[in-house]
């Protein structure tokens, strides 16, 4: 990933957060629409990256509306190989599900997460997709 995009996209998220805390939500929605001009603006070029679309869809506020963003983020890190990412996306994905109530899906999404974060060495992921699983497993 291009370095000037990944602290772009890390600076908007860092401004969306302090929005959001700061409850300004005219200001939210401007570093909203940056990085969602962000990733429009890369979406046919070299500096593509899922983390930028991920980011996105975290930040979107209806979780509805943030599922095709993840899958945008998805596709593009399976065409990558990323299987940290794929992981994470998927985690983030079925964590929308289940804010949706759509628990059968949140749960097969996670599992999906699982399958792509036993690739990967990162722990804490792992971690928190373990967990998820058990949640979920456990709630219906």
């Amino acid at each position: 990933m291009d370095s000037t995009i990944y602290l772009i996209a890390k600076r908007l998220a860092r401004n969306l957060v302090n929005a959001s805390r700061e409850g300004d939500t005219a200001r939210y929605w401007m570093h909203y629409h940056d990085l969602e001009g962000l990733c429009l603006s890369n979406e046919k070029n070299e500096y593509n990256h899922p983390f930028q679309w991920e980011t996105l869809a975290d930040f979107t506020t209806d979780s509805n509306a943030s599922l095709p963003l993840y899958e945008k983020a998805f596709t593009l890190a399976e065409k990558l190989q990323l299987n940290e990412y794929m992981a994470s996306i998927k985690l983030a994905a079925a964590e929308r599900y289940r804010d949706l109530g759509t628990h059968n899906l949140a749960y097969s999404t996670a599992k999906t997460a699982n399958d792509y974060a036993i690739k990967t060495k990162d722990l804490q992921l792992r971690k928190e997709i373990s967990s998820f699983l058990l949640q979920e497993n456990t709630s219906h």
